[in-house]
């Protein structure tokens, strides 16, 4: 955990058998200054998908092309700013994106099949901007109240939109690993990007599927609100969602009250 300005945080990662199996997840977190002296934060969590060969070479170049893309950005961002948000976002679309490229170009080589899932959040000052592609999440906690920023790409939840199922029935379905968009699956992925100001207090958590799809909404929200740190709290998380059913990721930002 690292502090820089008021923001606090944590991340870890994991395979499903920790020691005997390969971790197909990635996870990026990291926090400066930029050349104007104002905090900004670069957080991502990628999920590379089961089935496909070399999902973990998929999740780490979501990771490397998402860091090497902003590494120039940073230093010249001189204020916090509308048209600086609207340009971060675009930003970090065109990062995901090239994300995407990498990935298939990787796939061509090695002519075998290859996607990862990204959840990411920018912050600069206390704005934020999320983005996802996948069913990794961005959760916001505030004022006791968790809420899922990213919405999944998957068929549970277009069916769970479409009021063709329920949520109990979502949590048992055959089909509920099916992946409606991903990076690397697609030349032109759908990306999502949601922006948000924070305030003293909140929390934002990222994480794979091993993470929501073990602790529930209900246990996330118990976690939180009893929370003294980040740090403290992210290695909670990882030990008791580890039922061995998929790896393990989550990045945890907290902006505490002072």
């Amino acid at each position: 955990m690292e502090p820089v300005s008021d923001f606090l945080f944590a991340a870890a990662t994991d395979a499903k058998f920790p020691g005997k199996t390969q971790n197909q997840d990635a996870i990026l977190a990291a926090m400066g200054q930029t050349g104007g002296g104002i905090p900004y934060g670069l957080f991502v969590v990628a999920d590379g998908v089961g089935g496909l060969k070399d999902g973990s070479r998929a999740s780490q170049t979501v990771i490397a092309t998402l860091a090497e893309h902003f590494e120039p950005i940073w230093p010249v961002i001189t204020a916090v700013s509308d048209q600086t948000i609207t340009r971060l976002r675009q930003q970090l679309k065109k990062a995901i994106l090239k994300a995407n490229a990498a990935i298939q170009n990787l796939a061509a080589i090695d002519e075998e099949r290859m996607a990862s899932t990204i959840t990411c959040a920018i912050t600069l000052d206390k704005a934020m901007i999320a983005a996802n592609a996948g069913d990794s999440r961005t959760y916001l906690f505030r004022q006791n109240q968790l809420k899922q920023i990213t919405q999944d790409h998957s068929l549970v939840a277009w069916l769970l939109r479409q009021e063709h199922i329920t949520a109990e029935q979502a949590l048992t379905h055959p089909y509920k690993n099916v992946l409606m968009q991903a990076l690397g699956a697609t030349d032109k992925p759908q990306i999502d990007l949601f922006t948000q100001r924070l305030f003293p207090g909140d929390w934002l958590l990222l994480c794979s599927d091993g993470i929501w799809g073990t602790l529930t909404d209900e246990q996330l929200t118990d976690y939180l609100q009893t929370a003294v740190s980040p740090e403290q709290l992210v290695p909670i998380l990882m030990q008791d969602a580890q039922n061995h059913s998929d790896d393990l990721s989550v990045v945890l930002i907290h902006l505490p009250v002072t």
